[in-house]
């Protein structure tokens, strides 16, 4: 079986964050210690090396193949957070795979961010009564 649909696979590893002393006993317990590094391929058809990966999405059918990092199966929720951190990449792939998708993401993505602004703005806003009063 030959696949050749283009898929975006991220990789995860944890490490201790500068400063943990790594030698007290339990210190990866404590999430504040923790810090993920995250490695993103986008590949034509699954490598072998992709199996243990945590979050593949096929970008080709849009559906989230495997997400092992959270229960997460939302391809546009995932999607939006790749795209987020590496829209470059993205971007060039999906112009050619179906770039009416692509301009409906980003038009999504414009109105979130027209919205989060419109609510800060209304909390300054808010606040300058606030201390004026």
């Amino acid at each position: 079986m030959n696949n050749k649909n283009i898929y975006l696979v991220a990789f995860y590893s944890m490490k201790p964050r500068p400063g943990v002393k790594t030698n007290v006993k339990g210190w990866m317990k404590d999430t504040a210690n923790l810090q993920y590094d995250e490695k993103v391929e986008i590949t034509r058809g699954l490598k072998s090396g992709a199996n243990v990966a945590k979050i593949v999405l096929d970008l080709s059918t849009k559906t989230v193949t495997r997400n092992n990092f959270n229960q997460d199966k939302d391809f546009k929720k995932l999607f939006k957070y790749f795209f987020g951190g590496y829209h470059n990449y993205i971007t060039a792939v999906m112009k050619q795979l179906d770039p009416d998708y692509l301009t409906s993401v980003l038009d999504e993505l414009e109105a979130e961010m027209k919205a989060a602004d419109a609510a800060a703005a209304a909390e300054i806003e808010s606040a300058q009564v606030v201390s004026a009063e």
